[in-house]
């Protein structure tokens, strides 16, 4: 986790949060994700100008590929690698979130996921079930694991399979059922 967040990434939160707040006309507290290419972050709060909380990780889309995959698709050692360090970063949350938080993106790699599943259109956005995305997963898996990319139409770019990862294990390790994308 990155403890001095820079101004940059603190105005891209306040701002993210500030226009899912807007969409989300409830007091109740929320929480937003934004997997970027270098960093990924996670907000959380009930105020509706800024988050009450801030937490980057030093985990994204082309750093967490650059780390570890050589090639698309990566290795199963490769993800396995980035699945610990994913969990290592993200797990510290567990006991510092506010639960039963709905969780919201705008993130267009989550709605690419997203647009992979079945997913539900609410008046808010699109909603996509962690057992939806965890089928995206698998058939990345299988992917990873001999089945030819060919035979799915799954985006075939390292990206894609990195903010999948992230996603998972946010989703996974921090108990949300599900996410909103607006």
């Amino acid at each position: 986790m990155i403890t001095l967040i820079p101004a940059g990434i603190q105005q891209l939160s306040n701002d993210t949060y500030r226009a899912i707040r807007q969409k989300v006309a409830t007091n109740e507290p929320i929480t937003v994700l934004h997997i970027g290419d270098d960093y990924s972050f996670i907000s959380q709060g009930a105020d509706s100008d800024k988050p009450d909380n801030l937490w980057v990780f030093a985990i994204g889309t082309v750093k967490t590929a650059i780390d570890f995959f050589k090639q698309y698709p990566p290795t199963f050692n490769e993800v396995e690698n980035a699945i610990m360090v994913v969990e290592d970063e993200v797990m510290p949350l567990h006991k510092l979130l506010l639960p039963n938080t709905g969780l919201y993106t705008m993130d267009a790699g989550v709605r690419e996921i997203a647009q992979l599943t079945v997913f539900a259109e609410t008046k808010q956005g699109i909603n996509l079930a962690r057992a939806d995305m965890e089928q995206v997963f698998n058939r990345l898996a299988a992917i990873i694991t001999g089945r030819p990319a060919s035979q799915d139409i799954l985006p075939a770019n390292i990206s894609f399979a990195t903010a999948l990862l992230i996603l998972r294990e946010v989703m996974h390790h921090l108990g949300f059922t599900d996410i909103t994308i607006l």
